[in-house]
């Protein structure tokens, strides 16, 4: 053990137990075997010097822990920590530094009345996959196990991820009894650790350790013999976990808002931040200059960080600019090579296998590229899904205009200004086109770009510029027929006559 490690002190003040107990941390670990490598979701949380304790990776960028992790009270403030917390994540040992990672949390989102928080990572971590969310609670005396970092029966700072067997009980609240099976313990350290329940060779996170007697854990008195615990459930809060954590399509800034991104006439690249509400904020420039005559277009993860990309065709060259957490852009990654006259569009994931696509036009045809998500990220062959005809088209991707679940498809005749809706299909290609909005000529609308569900209410929307030079939102509707264009507003007063794209 590193001497740093060593001066852990697991104190956060004291904190209320089972039956009126007290114990000088609400931090607690768990003693057990060795957990597989299949648990590298669970995370090791270091609170500044003081205390420790443990998470689970529910996305790329988030994990899920105790509040009072935190906090003595369970209510820590939301927004930046009040102490510099580390969080490690894909290391079941700790002193393999080879696998995982170690990320700072920057923000904390605590849940209004249970003992649990939202940590967000400061970039997202490649190569982990997130736990699976239980949809159901658990069974009076259900078969479950927990993991935990912290200290055993013999050690204080143990390196390696521990588990134990447990039989959980649920009520009509958000508590879990858990009794232990065997000498499984909860000990201090393991506070917001997972309780996993097997779904077939899936586990399945069902609750979060929140408080436990520590019996037989090292530095508890001997004469405290009781090993049962409580553990928060999450079942029930799905909803609220996807909210927070899910990546939201659209969003490079990482605030869970669609962004817009736009290339101006002098080849410097701007990232416009959404607001929620379809408007933007005050742009921040991303890409220097020399990003002239690019095809640019973002929506999806390429590296596998659960933050979304941009990519862009600069002379023939397919290449993916990974997001550094903040919109920003990291060295360009090469993908591949497309006709230097070719037109690119981020459509998202048309084929729901978990991976980002790319739709491209050139020679009067619409392909589909298939992509890999990875740290080196990689695309498929082109698959040919539109055979003539697309040339005249301006093409861009709203998402899911008609809420089935599946990414579509814009196009803008610029012959006669007809906007159409292609809507996305089982086998990853587009349907017939039907009519979305009239009057989007050139000279009307000059550029458009697909907005994802900017004003988050659950629709697809649209940006355009328009022949005065101001940006219109245009709030995603619906008719008889399908998806259509809804009531527009400003939202740019001047200035993106200048802008050579957006998307």
């Amino acid at each position: 053990m590193t001497s740093k490690r060593s001066r852990l002190i697991w104190t956060l003040g004291a904190v209320t137990l089972l039956a009126g107990a007290t114990v000088t941390t609400p931090a607690q670990a768990l003693e057990g075997p060795d957990a597989p490598a299949t648990a590298g979701f669970t995370a090791k949380i270091n609170v500044g010097e003081q205390a420790a304790c443990t998470g689970t990776l529910v996305s790329q960028r988030w994990v899920l822990t105790a509040a009072t992790c935190f906090s003595a009270d369970g209510k820590p403030a939301a927004g930046k920590p009040a102490v510099a917390t580390t969080v490690t994540v894909g290391r079941t040992d700790l002193s393999q530094r080879t696998v995982g990672a170690s990320r700072t949390a920057i923000e904390l989102v605590p849940h209004a009345d249970r003992d649990l928080v939202l940590v967000k990572l400061s970039t997202g971590v490649a190569g982990v996959k997130p736990v699976a969310l239980a949809a159901a609670p658990v069974a009076a005396g259900e078969a479950v196990q927990a993991a935990g970092f912290g200290r055993t029966k013999t050690a204080w700072v143990p390196d390696k991820l521990h588990t134990g067997s447990f039989t959980a009980t649920g009520d009509a609240t958000a508590n879990v009894a858990l009794t232990a099976a065997g000498d499984s313990v909860i000990c201090q350290g393991d506070a917001g650790g997972p309780v996993l329940r097997a779904n077939g060779t899936t586990q399945e996170l069902v609750a979060v350790v929140s408080r436990s007697w520590q019996g037989g854990c090292l530095g508890t008195p001997a004469t405290e013999t009781r090993t049962g615990a409580v553990a928060t459930r999450v079942d029930d809060i799905r909803s609220w976990i996807a909210r927070t954590a899910f990546p939201v399509p659209g969003d490079l800034s990482g605030d869970n808002k669609p962004d817009l991104v736009a290339l101006d006439d002098t080849g410097k690249l701007f990232l416009y931040p959404g607001t929620g509400t379809g408007a933007l904020g005050p742009r921040i420039q991303i890409g220097s200059g020399g990003w002239g005559g690019a095809s640019v277009t973002h929506r999806g993860d390429w590296t596998g960080d659960g933050m979304e990309d941009v990519v862009g065709v600069f002379g023939g060259d397919l290449r993916v600019y990974p997001n550094r957490g903040d919109g920003t852009l990291a060295a360009a990654i090469k993908i591949g090579t497309l006709p230097t006259t070719a037109r690119i569009v981020g459509i998202g994931d048309t084929t729901l296998d978990g991976q980002p696509d790319l739709l491209a036009v050139y020679n009067d045809k619409l392909y589909r590229y298939a992509g890999v998500s990875a740290p080196t990220p990689s695309v498929g062959a082109p698959l040919l899904i539109g055979t003539g005809g697309w040339n005249v088209m301006t093409v861009t991707a709203p998402g899911d205009a008609n809420k089935d679940g599946r990414v579509d498809l814009l196009a803008r005749d610029t012959r006669d200004g007809i906007l159409y809706s292609y809507l996305g299909q089982p086998n990853g290609t587009f349907g017939d086109r039907t009519e979305f909005g009239r009057n989007y000529t050139s000279t009307n609308r000059p550029l458009l770009a697909g907005a994802a569900d900017a004003d988050r209410n659950g629709v697809a929307d649209m940006w355009a510029t328009a022949g005065d030079g101001t940006l219109k939102f245009y709030k995603g509707g619906s008719d008889i027929h399908g998806p259509i264009d809804g009531p527009s507003i400003e939202v740019g007063t001047g200035g993106w006559d200048a802008m050579a794209s957006i998307n």
